[in-house]
């Protein structure tokens, strides 16, 4: 028998749904654990010995979930109570079934790389988390053009004068990157991808690169003209001469996949192709 925790957007919606899933996996687990997405729920959550999250909301809901999950090495899956749902694949519908699915070991798991993002200014360097969709350096309220210089490695990449960039995970390649004119990398892939963001030269192109190179973003612009967001829910302003790098974490998601539509059928469900 499993131990299992809920974690949930603090929504109507999505605390109904969770509390029919509490009926459905009654019987079926020897413990369940509900959590609601709250400020401050990262630090404070302690799931250690729990076997399985089902996160019951949106990507962002998902997200914060993975954060908390990859800590304790425990796997996830998505019940979707948002708008968009690429990461959160299960409708409330589906859900009964696919979970009776995964308790009995009937769903297959997949490995999806993450980052590790760091801070480096005046030459210290703080340590600023793990995240599984991405880091983005925008220009904060002030409508100007960033300077940002990008490395690989130790190698210069390009100097950005546009809006700003972002540095992608696979997973994340189908968020904001996307919007931005990146390509989509398969999910477990390993590789990062970087994106510029309305780049003033237009032969400024998005490049993927391999996980074991670092990306290091330099930032040229003046102090607190810029802005660092980490999967779209942690931020800060940035100072000129700050450099954040972006590397492959040592953490893993180890999502579950719906049983019954590929990646492929998600995106065409999700962008509308034909």
């Amino acid at each position: 028998m499993k131990r299992v925790v809920l974690f949930v957007k603090n929504s109507p919606k999505a605390r109904n749904t969770a509390e029919d899933l509490l009926k459905t996996l009654k019987g079926h687990v020897s413990c369940i654990k509900r959590i609601f997405n709250q400020r401050g729920v990262e630090r404070k959550a302690n799931l250690k010995g729990y076997d399985l999250m089902i996160v019951v909301g949106g990507d962002g809901t998902f997200l914060a979930g993975a954060r908390i999950a990859s800590k304790f090495g425990i796997p996830l899956v998505g019940v979707n109570e948002g708008r968009f749902g690429f990461l959160t694949e299960i409708t409330k519908e589906e859900a009964p079934e696919v979970l009776k699915d995964i308790l009995n070991g009937k769903v297959k798991r997949q490995k999806r790389m993450m980052i590790s993002v760091s801070l480096y200014r005046n030459s210290i360097r703080k340590f600023l988390g793990n995240f599984l969709n991405d880091v983005v350096v925008t220009k904060s309220s002030i409508a100007r053009i960033m300077e940002i210089e990008v490395l690989a490695g130790r190698d210069s990449v390009v100097h950005v004068y546009g809006d700003g960039v972002i540095v992608s995970t696979p997973t994340g390649s189908t968020a904001y990157a996307l919007s931005a004119g990146g390509p989509i990398i398969y999910p477990d892939s390993e590789n990062l991808l970087f994106v510029p963001i309305c780049p003033h030269t237009l032969s400024n192109r998005p490049v993927v690169l391999p996980s074991t190179f670092p990306v290091r973003i330099k930032i040229l612009s003046a102090d607190r003209e810029s802005f660092l967001t980490m999967d779209g829910q942690k931020g800060m302003y940035l100072l000129s001469g700050d450099e954040i790098e972006v590397k492959k974490s040592k953490r893993f998601c180890e999502i579950y996949l719906h049983p019954k539509k590929s990646f492929f059928e998600i995106l065409r469900e999700k962008l509308r192709w034909g």
